[in-house]
């Protein structure tokens, strides 16, 4: 369901930009956008693992919060963004209808936090650095939003919400740096380019280092460093609108990489305090594919991830939808 409207809202999109391209229009530089995104594993038919992600983030040209830091860092040339998100995941085990449900399934987690992200462009690099500060356990409130999404949508109840992990403070440290490697001109009608990744978690919800690559062709590609999900660094910088030659376009891509997990709040348990717990695995695959369109005020777009075991016994394997729609003004 989640998926189609997604896919509504592109084709609706697509429409109105094309219309309003039809007569070429003196535009202003693109210095904010907002967004809003979803991530669901309603494909499956049922709630289970990593459940539903959702936020919303302002993203904008300048220093932020965060930007000092790359001057600390001692190499600050570039242009420089901030974004400001909200965001909850919801996590659930696979017998949502017990009210006991079996201590080797996922345990019931909610997480709500608000990320402080800083980007540095290059032409062809992206450095980003993200702070995490937030609560998990039952004042994330992840309970209440599961619990009135069923009722609305007239599904059963969820009966296990007691056994979820304890409130836990979250403080969470995000660093991720893209190069992009192009194979086509910048004004190439269809281009071709490579995006590998590299990053680091550290902090009492993530402790993990991950790499990455994403590979995508289109009709004329935007000038950005490509798409990601909430459970990484969320929210990329806007295309920049620098050149005149692209003013809008489509394209598909399709990524894959590996993390290595040191500490997963959702899946350890509490830092101090007990409660459910599964024996998580190490080393975990990801996988990805979809489709994006852009044009200067607007972006969509909708992937499926697909993710391997992250505990032992895990059942089902991970797979949902991300998306995300984006006006930029």
């Amino acid at each position: 369901m989640i998926f189609r409207i997604i896919l509504n809202l592109i084709v609706v999109i697509c429409v109105a930009a094309s219309e309003s391209f039809a007569a070429e229009a003196p535009v202003k530089p693109i210095q904010n956008s907002f967004s809003v995104r979803d991530e669901n594993d309603a494909i499956g038919g049922h709630d289970v693992n990593y459940t539903n992600g959702i936020s919303i983030a302002l993203t904008q040209e300048g220093r932020g919060l965060l930007g000092g830091v790359w001057d600390l860092a001692g190499d600050a040339e570039g242009k420089r963004y901030a974004t400001y998100e909200l965001t909850q995941l919801m996590f659930t085990p696979y017998h949502t209808e017990l009210s006991n449900p079996p201590p080797n399934e996922h345990p019931y987690a909610g997480l709500l936090y608000l990320g402080f992200t800083t980007h540095l462009v290059r032409e062809k690099s992206l450095h980003s650095l993200k702070l995490i500060l937030g609560i998990a356990g039952p004042q994330a409130y992840a309970a209440d939003v599961q619990r009135f999404v069923h009722r609305i949508e007239g599904y059963s109840q969820p009966q296990g919400w007691s056994y979820q992990i304890k409130n836990e403070p979250v403080v969470n440290l995000l660093y991720e740096y893209r190069h992009k490697y192009a194979f086509t001109p910048r004004d190439a009608v269809v281009g071709v380019e490579l995006i590998p990744m590299g990053g680091a978690f550290l902090g009492n919800y993530l402790i993990q280092a991950q790499a990455d690559v994403q590979c995508r062709i289109g009709y004329h590609l935007p000038d950005d460093f490509g798409t990601t999900i909430l459970r990484g660094i969320s929210y990329l910088p806007f295309p920049q609108d620098d050149d005149a030659h692209h003013t809008w376009g489509v394209y598909a891509f399709a990524g894959g990489g590996a993390s290595l997990v040191a500490r997963n709040l959702v899946l350890d348990g509490n830092t101090f305090a007990k409660s459910r717990s599964v024996d998580k695995r190490i080393f975990l695959p990801a996988a990805e594919f979809g489709a994006s369109f852009w044009a200067r005020q607007f972006q969509a777009t909708a992937s499926y991830v697909v993710l391997g075991e992250e505990f032992y016994g895990q059942h089902p394997k991970e797979g949902y939808i991300s998306g995300i729609i984006s006006y930029l003004f």
